[in-house]
């Protein structure tokens, strides 16, 4: 007996119009959780709830917070939808590019809202890997809204407690990258940008100790090579000295004679010795010249990351200022109007008390 399979997926389009109408329809997310519930949901259609949930909140003008409360209900109340939502963060940061503006918005004030309230765990950002190769512009618009929300709601000190947690440190290394200095300086720079400089403190003390790190390495790696070489060396002389007992008398008398030659110029080797001292402070007069210039250049780093941080800290004050000008301004646009419309109502009035007197004087 041969078995029929749909392949037109008409089941699945019926109930992503079922949940569409659902939550179109509802007045709040609890009545919403309790319809959807209803509907006796088959093992392995949570995925369609959870897509259709983030569909509708990515089609809203601005975000609702309904969308938020909604997907947080169903991430408690089964962990199915927990893994589910999990499985569509990553899924929409891969394909983050493909949103608009509006839509990507949305979509990341939806998982900051289920970040914050920890709906979903926090180790779905083992996927962001904030560096210049592996971000475009889309992804990193995502990255400033989704970290903005969270820090608006959580507060900067919980969020850097947060993310310094010794459990989930491994799952932000992408997020915080210490691997190369490059990738270190870019994740501090973005996040100073948006006005989160305070989560990049240890970033910043890692980049200050990167160059003694790394010389040391090298050190160790220069020790490791030579103590490979002295070993091959005491094997080389072992067998030298054997064949050096064979030499002959002869090589003997002109070695010594050799020796005799050269201690018989005394000033062409005096001369190469303040040479080769010469040469020696040169190169350390260089390296203590690099060495200024790069702690120059950290310097003015750091006090260009200071003034762009003040800058961010100033940036709300200079907003608020701006709203109250507004209101004020409406205020008085307002007020203008009433005065406007009262000599109006004032001089009609007139009119029609003298149109009134005249007529009794007729």
């Amino acid at each position: 007996m041969t078995e029929i399979t749909d392949e037109t997926q008409t089941n699945i389009m019926g109930l992503r119009r079922t949940v569409y109408l659902t939550i179109m329809s509802s007045v709040d997310y609890e009545e919403c959780a309790h319809k959807m519930l209803k509907m006796q949901l088959k093992p392995g259609q949570e995925s369609e709830v959870c897509f259709m949930i983030m569909e509708c909140c990515s089609q809203e003008r601005s975000f609702l917070k309904f969308y938020g409360l909604l997907a947080e209900r169903f991430c408690r109340l089964d962990k199915a939808y927990e893994e589910q939502f999990t499985a569509c963060f990553r899924e929409q940061y891969d394909t983050i590019h493909r949103l608009e503006t509006n839509k990507l918005r949305n979509v990341a004030k939806l998982f900051a809202h289920l970040l914050y309230t920890d709906a979903i765990p926090w180790i779905c950002l083992v996927c962001v890997h904030l560096n210049e190769e592996e971000t475009t512009s889309s992804s990193r618009i995502f990255i400033k809204i989704l970290f903005q929300e969270i820090a608006e709601f959580l507060g900067l000190p919980k969020l850097n407690e947060r993310l310094k947690d010794p459990t989930l440190c491994g799952y932000f290394e992408g997020l915080m990258p210490r691997d190369n200095p490059r990738n270190t300086r870019f994740s501090i720079n973005f996040f100073t940008s948006i006005g989160l400089g305070g989560l990049t403190d240890d970033l910043r003390e890692h980049l200050k100790s990167a160059p003694k790190m790394i010389m040391a390495q090298k050190r160790e790696d220069v020790g490791s090579s030579d103590s490979d070489s002295s070993g091959s060396d005491s094997s080389s002389s072992a067998e030298e000295s054997d064949s050096d007992s064979e030499d002959s008398e002869e090589d003997r008398r002109r070695r010594r004679k050799g020796r005799d030659e050269g201690r018989g110029r005394p000033e062409a080797s005096q001369g190469s010795r303040d040479d080769r001292r010469e040469g020696r402070r040169q190169d350390s007069l260089r390296d203590q010249r690099r060495r200024d210039d790069r702690s120059d250049r950290e310097r003015r780093a750091e006090v260009a990351t200071e003034r762009r941080d003040r800058r961010g800290r100033e940036r709300p004050r200079d907003e608020e200022d701006r709203d109250r000008r507004k209101m004020d301004s409406r205020r008085q646009d307002e007020r203008r109007e009433k005065e406007r419309h009262r000599d109006y109502r004032d001089e009609r009035n007139g009119r029609q008390r003298r149109r009134y007197a005249r007529g009794r004087d007729d």
